[in-house]
Protein backbone atom coordinates (compact mmCIF):
# COMPACT_ATOMS: atom_id res chain seq x y z
CA UNK A 1 0.00 0.00 0.00
CA UNK A 2 2.75 2.34 0.91
CA UNK A 3 4.93 1.23 -2.40
CA UNK A 4 1.64 2.15 -4.69
CA UNK A 5 0.74 5.42 -1.95
CA UNK A 6 4.16 7.01 -3.12
CA UNK A 7 3.95 5.35 -7.14
CA UNK A 8 3.11 8.84 -8.80
CA UNK A 9 5.81 10.57 -6.33
CA UNK A 10 8.18 8.31 -7.91
CA UNK A 11 6.80 8.40 -11.32
CA UNK A 12 7.35 12.26 -10.90
CA UNK A 13 10.89 12.46 -10.21
CA UNK A 14 11.95 9.97 -12.85
CA UNK A 15 10.17 12.42 -15.56
CA UNK A 16 11.82 15.05 -14.09
CA UNK A 17 15.62 13.13 -13.69
CA UNK A 18 14.33 12.20 -17.63
CA UNK A 19 14.02 15.44 -18.72
CA UNK A 20 17.19 16.88 -17.20
CA UNK A 21 18.69 14.45 -18.70
CA UNK A 22 17.84 15.25 -21.75
CA UNK A 23 18.23 18.86 -21.81
CA UNK A 24 21.67 18.27 -20.50
CA UNK A 25 21.80 15.90 -24.14
CA UNK A 26 20.60 18.72 -25.65
CA UNK A 27 23.43 21.08 -24.51
CA UNK A 28 26.35 18.80 -24.98
CA UNK A 29 24.67 18.07 -28.45
CA UNK A 30 24.50 21.64 -29.54
CA UNK A 31 28.08 21.77 -28.37
CA UNK A 32 29.47 19.19 -30.26
CA UNK A 33 27.48 20.48 -33.62
CA UNK A 34 30.27 22.84 -33.31
CA UNK A 35 33.28 22.78 -31.59
CA UNK A 36 37.24 23.00 -32.02
CA UNK A 37 40.53 22.54 -30.75
CA UNK A 38 43.05 24.40 -30.53
CA UNK A 39 46.32 22.59 -32.82
CA UNK A 40 48.76 25.08 -33.44
CA UNK A 41 50.07 28.53 -34.01
CA UNK A 42 52.53 30.76 -36.26
CA UNK A 43 52.97 34.19 -35.04
CA UNK A 44 56.66 36.42 -34.11
CA UNK A 45 57.58 36.94 -30.86
CA UNK A 46 58.28 40.38 -31.57
CA UNK A 47 57.34 42.99 -34.15
CA UNK A 48 57.65 46.84 -34.69
CA UNK A 49 54.91 49.58 -34.21
CA UNK A 50 52.80 49.58 -36.70
CA UNK A 51 54.26 46.34 -38.23
CA UNK A 52 52.62 44.30 -41.29
CA UNK A 53 53.22 41.07 -40.50
CA UNK A 54 51.38 36.95 -41.58
CA UNK A 55 49.95 34.82 -39.44
CA UNK A 56 49.08 31.21 -39.15
CA UNK A 57 46.39 29.91 -36.45
CA UNK A 58 45.77 26.19 -37.03
CA UNK A 59 42.25 24.28 -35.30
CA UNK A 60 40.61 21.20 -35.92
CA UNK A 61 37.33 20.60 -36.19
CA UNK A 62 35.59 18.66 -33.69
CA UNK A 63 32.24 19.13 -34.01
CA UNK A 64 29.63 17.18 -36.53
CA UNK A 65 28.66 20.23 -38.63
CA UNK A 66 30.87 22.05 -41.63
CA UNK A 67 31.96 24.74 -40.91
CA UNK A 68 32.03 27.38 -44.37
CA UNK A 69 31.28 31.09 -45.47
CA UNK A 70 30.64 33.82 -43.49
CA UNK A 71 28.71 32.67 -40.32
CA UNK A 72 32.29 31.16 -38.86
CA UNK A 73 35.07 33.31 -38.58
CA UNK A 74 38.14 33.11 -35.82
CA UNK A 75 37.57 36.16 -33.46
CA UNK A 76 39.76 38.19 -31.15
CA UNK A 77 39.39 37.49 -27.11
CA UNK A 78 40.26 38.54 -24.00
CA UNK A 79 38.48 41.05 -24.60
CA UNK A 80 36.00 39.77 -27.03
CA UNK A 81 36.38 41.74 -30.25
CA UNK A 82 39.04 43.68 -29.66
CA UNK A 83 40.98 45.29 -32.85
CA UNK A 84 44.52 45.73 -30.71
CA UNK A 85 46.05 43.81 -34.25
CA UNK A 86 44.02 45.92 -36.60
CA UNK A 87 40.92 43.76 -36.86
CA UNK A 88 39.07 41.73 -34.66
CA UNK A 89 38.35 38.74 -37.06
CA UNK A 90 40.13 36.55 -39.80
CA UNK A 91 37.68 34.34 -42.04
CA UNK A 92 37.54 30.97 -43.46
CA UNK A 93 38.91 31.23 -47.25
CA UNK A 94 36.48 31.38 -49.88
CA UNK A 95 34.59 28.51 -51.60
CA UNK A 96 36.47 26.73 -48.37
CA UNK A 97 34.12 24.29 -46.34
CA UNK A 98 35.84 22.73 -43.54
CA UNK A 99 34.21 19.32 -42.90
CA UNK A 100 34.07 17.52 -39.06
CA UNK A 101 37.69 16.22 -38.17
CA UNK A 102 39.50 18.52 -40.56
CA UNK A 103 42.13 20.93 -39.64
CA UNK A 104 42.23 24.32 -40.81
CA UNK A 105 44.57 26.74 -41.42
CA UNK A 106 43.27 30.16 -40.70
CA UNK A 107 45.38 32.67 -42.60
CA UNK A 108 45.70 36.55 -42.76
CA UNK A 109 47.90 39.64 -42.19
CA UNK A 110 47.68 41.95 -38.67
CA UNK A 111 49.01 44.87 -38.14
CA UNK A 112 50.58 45.50 -34.53
CA UNK A 113 49.58 48.82 -32.47
CA UNK A 114 50.50 52.10 -32.42
CA UNK A 115 52.25 51.64 -29.04
CA UNK A 116 54.99 49.56 -27.88
CA UNK A 117 54.61 47.34 -25.01
CA UNK A 118 53.39 43.16 -24.14
CA UNK A 119 49.82 42.97 -25.79
CA UNK A 120 47.88 39.93 -25.33
CA UNK A 121 46.82 37.76 -28.88
CA UNK A 122 44.38 35.12 -28.34
CA UNK A 123 41.38 34.08 -30.59
CA UNK A 124 38.60 31.59 -30.71
CA UNK A 125 36.41 30.29 -33.49
CA UNK A 126 32.50 32.40 -33.48
CA UNK A 127 29.51 31.49 -35.40
CA UNK A 128 27.41 34.39 -36.51
CA UNK A 129 29.21 37.34 -34.22
CA UNK A 130 28.14 36.05 -31.02
CA UNK A 131 28.19 32.17 -30.83
CA UNK A 132 31.54 31.59 -29.47
CA UNK A 133 32.63 27.40 -29.22
CA UNK A 134 35.35 25.49 -28.85
CA UNK A 135 38.73 25.55 -27.56
CA UNK A 136 40.73 29.11 -27.13
CA UNK A 137 43.95 29.86 -28.64
CA UNK A 138 46.57 29.71 -25.22
CA UNK A 139 46.97 33.21 -24.20
CA UNK A 140 50.13 34.66 -25.70
CA UNK A 141 51.92 37.60 -25.29
CA UNK A 142 53.83 39.42 -28.38
CA UNK A 143 56.41 41.99 -27.74
CA UNK A 144 55.73 45.49 -29.71
CA UNK A 145 59.31 47.33 -29.93
CA UNK A 146 59.92 51.16 -31.37
CA UNK A 147 60.49 51.11 -34.97
CA UNK A 148 63.73 53.38 -34.66
CA UNK A 149 63.98 53.11 -38.63
CA UNK A 150 60.01 53.70 -39.95
CA UNK A 151 60.39 54.96 -43.53
CA UNK A 152 57.89 58.19 -44.14
CA UNK A 153 56.48 59.61 -47.38
CA UNK A 154 58.32 63.28 -47.91
CA UNK A 155 57.51 64.76 -50.78
CA UNK A 156 59.49 67.71 -51.11
CA UNK A 157 57.65 70.30 -53.51
CA UNK A 158 59.85 71.53 -56.73
CA UNK A 159 61.88 75.02 -56.00
CA UNK A 160 60.17 77.38 -58.54
CA UNK A 161 61.82 80.98 -59.15
CA UNK A 162 60.20 84.24 -57.67
CA UNK A 163 58.34 84.37 -61.35
CA UNK A 164 56.97 81.21 -61.00
CA UNK A 165 53.31 80.19 -59.99
CA UNK A 166 53.24 78.32 -56.83
CA UNK A 167 51.71 75.25 -56.60
CA UNK A 168 48.13 75.26 -55.10
CA UNK A 169 47.58 72.78 -52.47
CA UNK A 170 44.15 72.56 -50.25
CA UNK A 171 45.33 74.91 -47.67
CA UNK A 172 44.64 77.72 -50.53
CA UNK A 173 40.67 77.49 -50.66
CA UNK A 174 38.10 77.96 -48.25
CA UNK A 175 34.92 76.16 -48.11
CA UNK A 176 32.00 78.58 -49.44
CA UNK A 177 29.12 76.67 -49.00
CA UNK A 178 27.11 73.86 -50.44
CA UNK A 179 23.41 72.92 -52.23
CA UNK A 180 21.72 70.07 -52.95
CA UNK A 181 20.59 69.23 -56.22
CA UNK A 182 17.20 67.51 -56.68
CA UNK A 183 16.46 63.99 -55.57
CA UNK A 184 14.79 62.91 -58.32
CA UNK A 185 14.64 64.21 -62.37
CA UNK A 186 12.13 62.33 -64.34
CA UNK A 187 12.67 58.60 -63.50
CA UNK A 188 16.21 59.38 -62.68
CA UNK A 189 17.51 59.56 -58.60
CA UNK A 190 20.56 60.85 -57.37
CA UNK A 191 20.59 57.95 -55.04
CA UNK A 192 23.29 55.27 -56.09
CA UNK A 193 24.22 57.93 -59.21
CA UNK A 194 28.09 59.20 -59.47
CA UNK A 195 27.73 62.06 -61.20
CA UNK A 196 30.00 64.87 -63.33
CA UNK A 197 29.68 68.34 -63.11
CA UNK A 198 30.44 70.70 -65.65
CA UNK A 199 30.22 74.33 -66.07
CA UNK A 200 27.84 76.07 -67.87
CA UNK A 201 27.92 80.08 -68.18
CA UNK A 202 24.86 81.93 -69.52
CA UNK A 203 24.24 84.92 -71.02
CA UNK A 204 22.18 86.29 -68.36
CA UNK A 205 25.16 85.88 -66.03
CA UNK A 206 23.65 83.11 -63.81
CA UNK A 207 25.66 80.18 -64.13
CA UNK A 208 24.53 76.66 -64.17
CA UNK A 209 25.80 73.11 -64.07
CA UNK A 210 25.65 70.06 -65.80
CA UNK A 211 24.38 67.18 -63.90
CA UNK A 212 23.63 63.72 -65.10
CA UNK A 213 21.59 60.90 -62.96
CA UNK A 214 22.08 57.39 -63.98
CA UNK A 215 19.89 54.82 -61.56
CA UNK A 216 17.26 53.60 -62.43
CA UNK A 217 17.58 55.35 -65.95
CA UNK A 218 19.90 57.47 -67.63
CA UNK A 219 18.95 61.71 -67.69
CA UNK A 220 21.24 64.79 -68.15
CA UNK A 221 19.81 67.61 -66.53
CA UNK A 222 21.02 71.38 -65.59
CA UNK A 223 20.89 73.01 -62.89
CA UNK A 224 20.97 76.56 -61.64
CA UNK A 225 23.04 77.72 -59.04
CA UNK A 226 21.57 78.81 -55.88
CA UNK A 227 22.74 80.72 -52.59
CA UNK A 228 25.06 78.69 -50.89
CA UNK A 229 25.00 77.81 -47.35
CA UNK A 230 27.52 76.50 -45.15
CA UNK A 231 27.00 73.21 -44.07
CA UNK A 232 27.14 73.29 -39.63
CA UNK A 233 27.60 70.34 -37.87
CA UNK A 234 26.67 67.95 -40.96
CA UNK A 235 23.41 69.70 -40.90
CA UNK A 236 21.79 70.25 -44.16
CA UNK A 237 18.49 70.86 -43.53
CA UNK A 238 19.09 74.78 -44.52
CA UNK A 239 20.78 73.87 -47.93
CA UNK A 240 19.16 74.99 -51.06
CA UNK A 241 17.89 72.83 -53.70
CA UNK A 242 19.00 73.69 -57.23
CA UNK A 243 16.29 74.71 -59.49
CA UNK A 244 16.02 72.63 -62.93
CA UNK A 245 15.93 74.55 -65.99
CA UNK A 246 16.44 72.08 -68.52
CA UNK A 247 16.00 68.51 -69.00
CA UNK A 248 17.57 66.86 -71.95
CA UNK A 249 16.67 63.79 -71.45
CA UNK A 250 18.53 60.20 -71.75
CA UNK A 251 22.19 60.10 -73.72
CA UNK A 252 22.81 57.37 -75.78
CA UNK A 253 25.25 56.61 -78.84
CA UNK A 254 24.37 53.41 -80.44
CA UNK A 255 27.17 50.99 -80.17
CA UNK A 256 26.26 48.01 -81.71
CA UNK A 257 22.87 46.28 -82.88
CA UNK A 258 22.05 45.59 -79.18
CA UNK A 259 23.56 47.87 -77.38
CA UNK A 260 23.90 51.47 -76.62
CA UNK A 261 26.10 54.07 -74.11
CA UNK A 262 25.00 57.09 -72.19
CA UNK A 263 27.58 58.94 -70.02
CA UNK A 264 28.31 57.34 -66.42
CA UNK A 265 31.36 59.11 -65.66
CA UNK A 266 33.03 62.63 -65.99
CA UNK A 267 31.96 65.56 -68.74
CA UNK A 268 32.94 68.92 -70.10
CA UNK A 269 30.98 71.08 -71.87
CA UNK A 270 32.71 72.99 -74.83
CA UNK A 271 30.23 76.12 -74.95
CA UNK A 272 31.33 77.38 -78.22
CA UNK A 273 30.20 74.05 -80.22
CA UNK A 274 27.57 73.47 -77.47
CA UNK A 275 28.69 70.47 -77.60
CA UNK A 276 29.26 68.11 -73.94
CA UNK A 277 32.33 65.45 -74.40
CA UNK A 278 31.46 62.58 -71.64
CA UNK A 279 32.72 59.03 -70.90
CA UNK A 280 31.22 55.93 -70.10
CA UNK A 281 32.57 52.94 -68.07
CA UNK A 282 31.66 49.22 -67.14
CA UNK A 283 33.89 48.20 -64.49
CA UNK A 284 33.74 44.66 -64.33
CA UNK A 285 34.51 44.54 -67.94
CA UNK A 286 37.44 42.19 -69.04
CA UNK A 287 39.11 41.29 -72.45
CA UNK A 288 38.97 43.56 -75.68
CA UNK A 289 38.67 47.40 -74.27
CA UNK A 290 35.41 49.33 -75.32
CA UNK A 291 34.84 52.47 -76.55
CA UNK A 292 34.78 54.85 -73.94
CA UNK A 293 34.24 58.22 -75.33
CA UNK A 294 31.25 59.96 -76.97
CA UNK A 295 30.07 64.04 -77.42
CA UNK A 296 26.76 65.14 -77.75
CA UNK A 297 25.92 68.70 -79.65
CA UNK A 298 22.74 70.24 -77.52
CA UNK A 299 20.60 72.45 -79.94
CA UNK A 300 18.80 75.56 -78.46
CA UNK A 301 15.49 73.48 -79.57
CA UNK A 302 16.77 70.74 -77.31
CA UNK A 303 17.89 68.13 -80.36
CA UNK A 304 20.72 65.76 -79.55
CA UNK A 305 23.39 64.80 -81.81
CA UNK A 306 25.53 62.20 -81.00
CA UNK A 307 28.98 61.75 -81.74
CA UNK A 308 31.65 58.58 -81.53
CA UNK A 309 31.65 56.57 -79.39
CA UNK A 310 35.23 56.28 -79.79
CA UNK A 311 38.07 54.07 -78.50
CA UNK A 312 41.14 55.02 -76.68
CA UNK A 313 44.54 54.03 -77.68
CA UNK A 314 45.95 53.56 -74.34
CA UNK A 315 49.59 53.55 -73.23
CA UNK A 316 50.83 50.88 -72.23
CA UNK A 317 47.14 49.10 -72.95
CA UNK A 318 45.98 50.38 -69.18
CA UNK A 319 42.82 52.09 -70.99
CA UNK A 320 40.67 51.68 -67.71
CA UNK A 321 43.19 54.30 -66.72
CA UNK A 322 41.26 57.28 -68.48
CA UNK A 323 37.23 56.11 -67.36
CA UNK A 324 36.72 58.73 -64.99
CA UNK A 325 35.94 61.59 -67.02
CA UNK A 326 37.04 64.55 -69.75
CA UNK A 327 38.35 68.19 -68.63
CA UNK A 328 39.99 70.51 -70.61
CA UNK A 329 43.36 71.62 -70.35
CA UNK A 330 44.11 75.38 -69.96
CA UNK A 331 45.07 76.68 -73.25
CA UNK A 332 48.88 78.17 -71.82
CA UNK A 333 49.71 74.59 -70.87
CA UNK A 334 47.92 73.00 -74.07
CA UNK A 335 50.34 75.28 -76.22
CA UNK A 336 53.57 74.66 -74.91
CA UNK A 337 52.88 70.66 -74.31
CA UNK A 338 50.01 68.90 -75.42
CA UNK A 339 50.09 70.76 -79.36
CA UNK A 340 47.34 72.43 -78.77
CA UNK A 341 44.77 69.88 -77.37
CA UNK A 342 42.96 70.71 -74.86
CA UNK A 343 40.50 67.49 -74.35
CA UNK A 344 41.94 65.29 -71.62
CA UNK A 345 40.97 62.14 -70.04
CA UNK A 346 41.05 60.62 -66.61
CA UNK A 347 41.32 60.14 -63.49
CA UNK A 348 42.75 56.63 -63.08
CA UNK A 349 42.48 54.18 -60.08
CA UNK A 350 41.01 50.82 -59.38
CA UNK A 351 37.94 49.60 -61.31
CA UNK A 352 36.74 45.52 -60.82
CA UNK A 353 39.27 43.25 -62.73
CA UNK A 354 41.89 45.85 -62.19
CA UNK A 355 44.02 44.59 -64.66
CA UNK A 356 44.07 47.42 -67.56
CA UNK A 357 43.85 50.37 -65.09
CA UNK A 358 46.05 52.98 -63.36
CA UNK A 359 47.33 51.89 -59.88
CA UNK A 360 47.28 55.96 -58.66
CA UNK A 361 46.08 58.93 -60.32
CA UNK A 362 45.82 59.23 -63.85
CA UNK A 363 45.65 61.87 -66.88
CA UNK A 364 45.91 61.92 -70.89
CA UNK A 365 45.81 64.67 -73.52
CA UNK A 366 43.58 63.65 -76.33
CA UNK A 367 43.11 65.29 -79.71
CA UNK A 368 40.05 66.64 -80.55
CA UNK A 369 38.07 63.82 -82.00
CA UNK A 370 36.00 63.25 -85.58
CA UNK A 371 33.45 61.58 -87.01
CA UNK A 372 35.48 59.57 -88.92
CA UNK A 373 37.57 58.16 -86.27
CA UNK A 374 37.18 54.75 -84.55
CA UNK A 375 39.94 55.43 -81.95
CA UNK A 376 41.67 58.42 -80.28
CA UNK A 377 45.20 58.42 -79.55
CA UNK A 378 45.94 59.43 -76.02
CA UNK A 379 49.50 61.23 -74.91
CA UNK A 380 49.98 60.25 -71.55
CA UNK A 381 50.29 63.19 -68.53
CA UNK A 382 50.95 60.76 -65.89
CA UNK A 383 50.16 56.98 -64.90
CA UNK A 384 50.95 54.10 -63.29
CA UNK A 385 51.83 50.39 -64.06
CA UNK A 386 51.27 47.88 -61.52
CA UNK A 387 54.92 47.82 -61.02
CA UNK A 388 55.06 51.72 -60.25
CA UNK A 389 51.98 52.64 -57.91
CA UNK A 390 51.09 56.06 -56.24
CA UNK A 391 52.13 56.85 -53.06
CA UNK A 392 49.45 57.17 -50.37
CA UNK A 393 49.66 57.17 -46.65
CA UNK A 394 50.36 53.70 -44.53
CA UNK A 395 46.80 53.69 -42.79
CA UNK A 396 46.09 50.25 -44.31
CA UNK A 397 46.78 47.05 -44.27
CA UNK A 398 46.53 44.16 -47.04
CA UNK A 399 44.59 40.97 -45.47
CA UNK A 400 44.17 38.44 -47.66
CA UNK A 401 44.66 40.17 -51.41
CA UNK A 402 46.69 38.93 -53.91
CA UNK A 403 46.56 41.58 -56.30
CA UNK A 404 47.97 45.09 -55.55
CA UNK A 405 48.48 43.49 -52.00
CA UNK A 406 51.91 45.87 -50.79
CA UNK A 407 51.74 46.30 -47.08
CA UNK A 408 52.54 49.73 -46.23
CA UNK A 409 56.26 50.38 -44.90
CA UNK A 410 55.22 52.71 -41.72
CA UNK A 411 51.97 54.94 -40.52
CA UNK A 412 52.94 57.40 -43.60
CA UNK A 413 53.96 55.33 -46.33
CA UNK A 414 51.99 52.95 -48.79
CA UNK A 415 51.50 52.15 -51.54
CA UNK A 416 48.19 52.37 -54.19
CA UNK A 417 45.83 49.55 -52.97
CA UNK A 418 42.74 47.88 -54.68
CA UNK A 419 40.60 50.14 -52.63
CA UNK A 420 41.59 53.20 -53.53
CA UNK A 421 39.76 55.41 -56.17
CA UNK A 422 40.19 58.34 -58.12
CA UNK A 423 36.73 59.49 -60.04
CA UNK A 424 36.81 62.87 -60.43
CA UNK A 425 39.74 65.90 -60.99
CA UNK A 426 40.34 69.40 -62.10
CA UNK A 427 42.72 71.81 -63.57
CA UNK A 428 42.88 74.63 -61.21
CA UNK A 429 44.98 78.21 -62.30
CA UNK A 430 44.54 81.40 -60.36
CA UNK A 431 46.93 84.70 -60.55
CA UNK A 432 48.61 82.85 -57.35
CA UNK A 433 48.96 79.90 -58.42
CA UNK A 434 47.70 76.54 -60.53
CA UNK A 435 47.50 72.46 -59.81
CA UNK A 436 45.68 69.62 -61.39
CA UNK A 437 43.78 68.24 -58.33
CA UNK A 438 42.82 64.70 -58.30
CA UNK A 439 40.29 64.08 -55.86
CA UNK A 440 40.70 60.55 -54.48
CA UNK A 441 39.09 57.71 -51.84
CA UNK A 442 41.60 55.96 -50.07
CA UNK A 443 40.69 52.51 -48.01
CA UNK A 444 41.85 52.32 -44.35
CA UNK A 445 42.46 49.93 -41.71
CA UNK A 446 41.72 46.25 -43.33
CA UNK A 447 41.46 45.76 -46.44
CA UNK A 448 40.33 42.78 -47.92
CA UNK A 449 38.85 40.63 -50.83
CA UNK A 450 36.14 39.05 -48.92
CA UNK A 451 33.75 36.63 -50.25
CA UNK A 452 34.33 38.38 -54.04
CA UNK A 453 34.09 41.83 -52.24
CA UNK A 454 36.87 44.38 -51.57
CA UNK A 455 35.89 45.67 -48.40
CA UNK A 456 37.70 48.42 -46.03
CA UNK A 457 37.18 48.96 -42.66
CA UNK A 458 36.94 52.74 -43.61
CA UNK A 459 38.28 55.49 -46.03
CA UNK A 460 39.25 58.81 -45.77
CA UNK A 461 39.73 61.55 -48.79
CA UNK A 462 42.50 62.97 -50.20
CA UNK A 463 43.23 65.67 -52.97
CA UNK A 464 46.25 65.09 -54.43
CA UNK A 465 47.91 68.66 -56.03
CA UNK A 466 50.42 68.35 -58.88
CA UNK A 467 52.69 70.91 -60.67
CA UNK A 468 51.17 71.22 -64.33
CA UNK A 469 55.03 71.20 -65.47
CA UNK A 470 55.87 67.76 -64.51
CA UNK A 471 53.14 66.80 -66.19
CA UNK A 472 54.25 68.81 -68.84
CA UNK A 473 57.52 66.99 -68.84
CA UNK A 474 55.62 63.74 -69.25
CA UNK A 475 53.74 64.78 -72.27
CA UNK A 476 57.21 66.09 -73.81
CA UNK A 477 58.98 62.88 -72.77
CA UNK A 478 61.20 63.92 -70.82
CA UNK A 479 59.57 62.23 -67.90
CA UNK A 480 58.35 58.86 -67.79
CA UNK A 481 54.43 59.04 -66.49
CA UNK A 482 54.93 56.77 -63.26
CA UNK A 483 57.63 59.31 -62.26
CA UNK A 484 54.83 62.33 -61.53
CA UNK A 485 54.20 62.59 -58.15
CA UNK A 486 51.95 64.91 -56.44
CA UNK A 487 53.36 68.05 -54.65
CA UNK A 488 50.78 67.63 -52.14
CA UNK A 489 48.58 65.09 -50.35
CA UNK A 490 46.41 66.42 -48.13
CA UNK A 491 43.49 64.82 -46.20
CA UNK A 492 40.49 66.66 -46.51
CA UNK A 493 36.84 66.16 -44.29
CA UNK A 494 34.52 67.19 -46.67
CA UNK A 495 31.01 69.14 -44.46
CA UNK A 496 29.06 66.46 -45.22
CA UNK A 497 29.60 62.98 -47.63
CA UNK A 498 32.61 61.16 -49.00
CA UNK A 499 33.64 60.49 -52.16
CA UNK A 500 33.73 63.41 -55.14
CA UNK A 501 32.55 61.70 -58.42
CA UNK A 502 32.65 65.27 -60.26
CA UNK A 503 34.44 68.73 -60.31
CA UNK A 504 34.92 71.71 -62.27
CA UNK A 505 36.63 74.76 -62.19
CA UNK A 506 35.17 78.01 -62.97
CA UNK A 507 38.21 80.19 -63.50
CA UNK A 508 35.99 83.38 -64.06
CA UNK A 509 35.00 83.39 -59.98
CA UNK A 510 37.82 80.94 -58.75
CA UNK A 511 35.38 78.64 -57.36
CA UNK A 512 35.57 75.24 -57.25
CA UNK A 513 32.69 72.89 -57.58
CA UNK A 514 32.46 69.53 -56.18
CA UNK A 515 30.10 66.84 -56.22
CA UNK A 516 30.06 64.29 -53.71
CA UNK A 517 27.97 61.10 -53.35
CA UNK A 518 26.06 59.46 -50.47
CA UNK A 519 26.06 63.00 -48.69
CA UNK A 520 22.70 62.96 -46.60
CA UNK A 521 20.62 60.36 -45.87
CA UNK A 522 16.47 60.19 -46.64
CA UNK A 523 14.98 57.08 -45.35
CA UNK A 524 17.22 54.82 -46.86
CA UNK A 525 18.67 55.90 -49.70
CA UNK A 526 21.25 58.61 -49.43
CA UNK A 527 21.57 61.80 -51.55
CA UNK A 528 24.52 64.19 -53.60
CA UNK A 529 25.87 66.94 -52.58
CA UNK A 530 27.60 69.69 -54.22
CA UNK A 531 30.31 71.49 -51.97
CA UNK A 532 31.99 74.67 -53.50
CA UNK A 533 35.47 76.08 -52.49
CA UNK A 534 37.12 79.51 -53.40
CA UNK A 535 40.46 80.07 -54.21
CA UNK A 536 42.66 82.31 -51.69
Amino acid sequence: MIGKAHSPVILFLCVLVSCAAAAEFATNSGSQDYDSAFVQMRVPERVKVHEVFPVTITVRNTGSQTWEGWPIRLRSVNPPNNRRWGTDYILIAQGTAVKAGEEYAFRSHLKAPAGPGNVNFQWQICKDGDNWFGEATPAKTIEVVPNTTAARTVIVPHERTMTEKKVLAFDDFEYLGSFKPPKVVNEARGAFSESGLAMRPMPDGRDRLFVNYTHPAQVLFEIEIPHLVKVQDGRHADLKTADVKKVWGSVKVPYSDEETLGPNGGFVWIEERKTLFWTWYHGYKTGEAPPVLGATRLSDDGTLTHSGPWHLAAPGGLYKSYWGGVLTLPRAFADRYTHGETLALGFGGYYSICGPASRGPALGAIPDPNAGQTAVPVTALFYHPHDAPAPRDGDYFNANCGFWSDQPAGPEQGVWTYDDWCRAGAFVETKAGQAYMAFVRLGTGRLGYDYGTITSAGAAEYWYCYDPRDLGAAACGQKTPWQITPNWMTRVQYPLGRTVTGACFDSRTGRLYLCVSWAYPDGLESFPIIHVYGAS
